[in-house]
């Protein structure tokens, strides 16, 4: 198998996050990563740094992790260097709609791909929304973040026996009814039941619906700066009465490099042109895996 070469164009928390990612991909390779010159130096990086693209040698396509207000002039810069792209930028509605225009305009002119709104939101959450309100195409969709930890509780929880570690935070349901969630670290001998139970049970938890989860680290959760609740329902008198709901925390810059070199894999499947992740079919972002993940996951 051919590896494909990756360009990483900026070294930000994301461009970072897409080195991790890439590295730990057995179908790709960093090519190399374009950084500004007053950059400070990056000793950890085992792939060339340079300044301009032009320097790299055997680029198949780059992810482009820049900010939003650099992203049109870089993704249209790689698009003349004849190099397919991968871009991330933080748009959505209309104003997402004329960016991916502008750069389709341009992606036919130079007659290569890009995919563009293929970071975390946009990105992995669209993907979600979008089929959630397939299978539910009447009803309403709500997206949520999670609030900051909220401090009081988090030392209250913590103070319970056989916690070792705690940390609470609070959302709201799709009723609006403000619900907290608990996170425990345990100790070896605790009874995770008894835990939960003095939790619920303590007066400063009583005033709202209190959900308690043990993990394996509160420090590895606590790595996540992320939270969502996403919730589609169904239209009062559809038939299906479908409720779909995804919780997750994650680290966003990390589920975004993800989600990029997911679609950096489907590049060599495109017509020129720009395309979003609805418009592209699932096995296309497993590039060469989609065979193994159509058995593991079909």
């Amino acid at each position: 198998m051919k590896k494909s070469r990756l360009a990483i164009i900026g070294l930000g928390k994301l461009g970072r996050k897409c080195v991790e990612a890439i590295s730990g991909d057995p179908t790709t390779d960093v090519a190399g990563v374009v950084r500004r010159p007053e950059s400070p130096p990056a000793s950890w990086l085992k792939a060339p740094a340079v300044t301009h693209v032009s320097e790299l040698n055997q680029v198949d396509a780059a992810l482009v992790c820049v900010p939003l207000d650099a992203v049109m002039g870089t993704v249209k810069g790689l698009l003349q260097a004849h190099i397919p792209v991968v871009e991330c930028a933080r748009l959505h509605g209309e104003s997402f709609l004329e960016h991916k225009s502008e750069i389709h305009r341009a992606a036919l002119h130079h007659k290569l791909p890009a995919i563009v709104g293929a970071g975390c939101d946009p990105g992995a959450l669209s993907v979600f929304r979008g089929q959630f309100a397939l299978l539910a195409p009447r009803g309403h969709t709500e997206t949520s973040l999670h609030t900051g930890s909220s401090l009081h509780h988090t030392l209250a929880a913590a103070s319970i026996e056989g916690v070792r570690k705690a940390l609470a935070t609070e959302r709201a349901s799709g009723e609006g009814i403000l619900q907290r969630y608990v996170y425990v670290e345990l100790e070896p001998s605790a009874d995770a039941d008894a835990v939960e139970k003095a939790i619920v049970n303590d007066p400063l938890f009583l005033d709202e619906e209190t959900l308690v989860f043990a993990v394996p680290s509160i420090a590895a959760l606590e790595e996540t700066d992320r939270g969502v609740m996403l919730e589609r329902r169904a239209a009062p008198g559809e038939t299906s009465h479908a409720s779909l709901l995804l919780e997750a925390r994650y680290d966003e810059a990390g589920l975004a490099a993800r989600m990029m070199l997911a679609a950096a894999r489907a590049l060599p499947y495109l017509q020129a042109g720009a395309y979003s992740l609805l418009d592209l079919p699932p096995g296309a972002l497993w590039g060469e895996q989609r065979p193994v993940a159509e058995k593991e996951w079909m």
